[in-house]
């Protein structure tokens, strides 16, 4: 039997959790990383023979050595998903703030999904995933960094996928852009926010998606509605919610 395997950076909570736990169901192993490792192990308790546990920060600038590491561990890998990333109110426009914004959804982004698109070419195959966000359609005035990292997430790995396509290998980039969902993210605003998905709802279409192999995926797909009215909504009213 050919076990499917996956890394998942930022695994030990919300999104990243609940895609953790929807892929060790479904018969994989992976491996898992974050800075919260007793989050970690209660996640391998499930399943201990098939979880691999890494307390990892993903704002340094190791995480080519935390891929190969849990790489050699699982003797190969199939999936590559990140889910770290952080967004920080601003109003001040304090640069350290952005700069620890940067760190993670764009440097420490760029470096895991650049070594594992490396791995997959010399492998022959793979498949990439960021969890990015509806935000990256947009810029935001209070929190210029998270949306403006998030779209270039998404520009990044349309790139990559253009690149794989040239090069006629089969790596599979997916961008999945998550609206508003039930996670410690929504810091207790959850009433007062629109379309809220339930966490678990979210992470079974993120999976089906993977399993699909799909380029761009709005989670939940309500959200591609929004998405349009971004496209096609002039500035001068867009600017009055943002």
């Amino acid at each position: 039997m050919n076990i499917k395997k996956a890394i998942i950076i930022g695994a030990s909570s919300g999104i990243g959790k609940g895609i953790s736990l929807e892929l060790l169901n479904k018969g994989y192993k992976i491996a898992i990383s974050a800075r919260r490792k007793e989050r970690l192990d209660q996640i391998k308790k499930l399943n201990p023979d098939m979880v691999i546990v890494k307390e990892y920060d993903s704002s340094t600038e190791k995480n080519d050595e935390l891929i190969k590491n849990l790489i050699d561990k699982l003797n190969g890998v199939d999936l590559v998903i990140y889910c770290s990333g952080i967004g920080i109110i601003n109003k001040e426009l304090d640069y350290s703030l952005e700069k620890k914004v940067n760190n993670l959804n764009v440097s420490g982004f760029t470096q895991v999904v650049d070594y594992a698109f490396n791995y997959f070419l010399k492998r022959g195959e793979g498949h990439i995933v960021n969890i990015s966000s509806v935000a990256s359609e947009i810029g935001n005035g209070i929190s210029p960094s998270y949306n403006a990292s998030k779209a270039y997430q998404a520009n990044y790995l349309q790139g990559l996928r253009f690149k794989a396509y040239r090069m006629k290998v089969p790596i599979f980039l997916t961008d999945v852009r998550p609206g508003f969902v039930d996670t410690d993210i929504l810091m207790g605003n959850k009433d007062k926010l629109f379309w809220v998905a339930p966490l678990e709802k979210a992470c079974k279409q993120i999976v089906n998606a993977i399993d699909r192999k799909k380029r761009v995926v709005y989670i939940t797909k309500r959200w591609k509605i929004i998405s349009l009215l971004i496209k096609t909504l002039p500035e001068r009213i867009i600017r009055l919610f943002f």
